[in-house]
């Protein structure tokens, strides 16, 4: 594990599986619809259980699709975490700056004090890890800096050695 403090806060790197930890909240990439696509969209809403899937149908039926960059909470059903942050963030770099900016706004404003992130365009064509670390990481840092409240720990979850070293390249580089 590799961490940094950012104004309090503390923002950490580890491998593991994202459905196992226990923060606050867990951010999962989504589709524009809320429904199960993607392995670990499905993986996770499997774990999950079907209480989130029937939240996600109801707040489709309110506002019709999730906006890219955006962010919806629902809860974390059988998760350890306690919520889950969907978030549509498109096929693009800006766009996966304001899906990350939206998911820590919306638990900063819920008054959450932890939340987890996968490297969440990964699974996207033509996005590698190293993209996602140079767009998350600077974007983490920016919000911590001159928006943070309540968050006490960022951490994003990575699924193996080689992505770890291409955040920890990343997170190295904002640390001095």
């Amino acid at each position: 594990m590799n961490q940094l403090s950012i104004n309090n806060t503390i923002v950490e790197i580890f491998v593991g599986e994202i459905i196992k930890t226990n923060y606050d909240a867990v951010v999962l990439p989504t589709n524009p619809r809320l429904l199960p696509s993607g392995d670990l969209r499905v993986k996770t809403l499997r774990e999950a259980g079907s209480t989130v899937q029937v939240e996600c149908n109801k707040i489709i039926q309110t506002i019709s699709n999730v906006s890219t960059g955006n962010a919806i909470m629902t809860s974390g059903g059988n998760l350890g975490s306690k919520y889950i942050i969907h978030v549509h963030a498109g096929h693009e770099g800006k766009k996966l700056m304001l899906a990350t900016w939206n998911s820590l706004k919306i638990a900063d404003e819920k008054h959450l004090k932890s939340i987890v992130f996968p490297p969440i365009l990964k699974e996207v064509i033509g996005f590698n890890t190293k993209k996602c670390a140079d767009i998350m990481l600077p974007t983490i840092e920016k919000y911590l800096q001159e928006k943070n409240k309540n968050l006490e720990n960022v951490s994003i979850c990575l699924e193996n050695l080689l992505d770890y070293k291409e955040f920890e390249t990343v997170l190295d580089s904002i640390s001095n």
